[in-house]
């Protein structure tokens, strides 16, 4: 049985989409003044500070999970933006250097870890890898969503327009 994403040079295509796209969320969230950012006005986390820090929260768990660690909370003493900035550039940091050395045998291997719920799970490192960059993706709508509720204007993190040379995918053929 195949998993997605079962080539390295795909799962870090993924990864450099992931980082392009948080990058125009984050620059989305730059517009806010300091209590626009903090503003409850619905979804998941309430404001755009919860959920970017849900999001920056999620690819530090991930990150340690990958190491075969079990962190038992994500981490929230974010304030800013930049806050969260510096935090996610670690992260990425750490998941370049994971993303370096693969190989199609690591990411077949198996990671397990204990959620949050004290539940064990086990699956594949690269349908973990896959699963992270859908999570981003989804919460990325949101801080979407959020902007636009606040009446700022979100940059598209489409992957399409990734592909078209917004980010470091090869432009597409037309």
């Amino acid at each position: 049985m195949s998993t997605v994403g079962n080539s390295p040079a795909e799962v870090a295509r993924l990864f450099d989409y992931n980082r392009w796209a948080n990058a125009r969320a984050f620059e989305g969230a730059s517009a806010l003044s300091a209590e626009e950012l903090s503003r409850s006005v619905g979804g998941s986390f309430a404001s755009v500070l919860g959920t970017l820090t849900h999001l920056v929260g999620a690819e530090w768990v991930w990150l340690e999970r990958w190491h075969g660690r079990s962190p038992r909370a994500l981490p929230t003493d974010f304030a800013t933006v930049d806050d969260l900035r510096r935090r996610l550039a670690e992260v990425e940091e750490g998941q370049e250097a994971v993303l370096a050395g693969l190989t199609p045998e690591r990411l077949a291997s198996k990671i397990t870890y204990v959620n949050f719920a004290g539940q064990t799970w086990t699956y594949a490192l690269g349908e973990a890898m896959v699963h992270l960059v859908n999570h981003g993706t989804y919460h990325r709508g949101q801080v979407a969503t959020l902007l636009r509720q606040l009446a700022k204007k979100p940059l598209s993190t489409d992957y399409l327009l990734y592909l078209d040379g917004g980010g470091g995918g090869a432009p597409a053929r037309r």
